[in-house]
């Protein structure tokens, strides 16, 4: 059965938004707002995943709130160690970006048969293929949102060793790939199928 969660929207819209609101850079903060707002609804409709975590119509927008709650969590109890290396705003940042893509990713799957042998969800291939994190990229940049060395490789190497890019798997890295993996193996998707 496909797990819907919109009861829960209005409180994840919230949440969501209230983390990027305490975003300190001005520019950023106003730029990350505008672009949660227009996107708001592909949030609400795609899933994280076709066949495993949070996949079902608003997981994008529940995986993306457990990431950022993980990894703002995270940074708060090891903030002396991490602070060196990357602030608040940098977290919350790419923990917001880091799935971006899977806003035009997947489509929901028009057989009979989807939710009985088949995912509710497919791959939407009539769009333009490109690697995630270069449409992440390519998204935010309309907004006038740019990334830093050290977010980029936040963004590109957020899944750690399964990530499609290779490189020096830094600080902010290790920590978007926990709170993701956190997320996956801890957050709601799994609380509600008992594991």
């Amino acid at each position: 059965m496909m797990q819907e969660t919109s009861e829960q929207i209005p409180t994840i819209i919230k949440q969501i938004r209230d983390y990027l609101e305490e975003v300190r850079m001005p520019a950023l903060r106003k730029n990350l707002l505008k672009l949660h707002d227009d996107i708001e609804d592909k949030l609400k409709e795609n899933p994280a995943s076709i066949k495993y975590h949070h996949n079902y119509p608003s997981g994008l927008y529940e995986h993306t709130l457990e990431v950022m709650k993980f990894a703002i969590e995270l940074f708060e109890i090891y903030k002396d160690k991490m602070a060196r290396h990357f602030t608040r705003d940098d977290v919350i940042l790419i923990a917001f970006i880091h799935d971006l893509e899977k806003t035009t990713k997947y489509k929901r799957n028009p057989s009979q048969n989807a939710g009985i042998s088949e995912p509710h969800f497919m791959y939407n291939y009539g769009k333009l293929d490109m690697d995630d994190s270069a449409e992440v990229v390519n998204i935010i940049g309309k907004y006038d949102i740019q990334l830093t060395d050290k977010q980029l490789n936040g963004l590109c190497l957020h899944h750690g060793g399964w990530s499609p890019q290779k490189g020096q798997l830094k600080e902010l890295a290790a920590l978007m790939h926990i709170a993701d993996l956190m997320s996956v193996n801890f957050g709601q998707s799994k609380r509600n199928e008992g594991g």
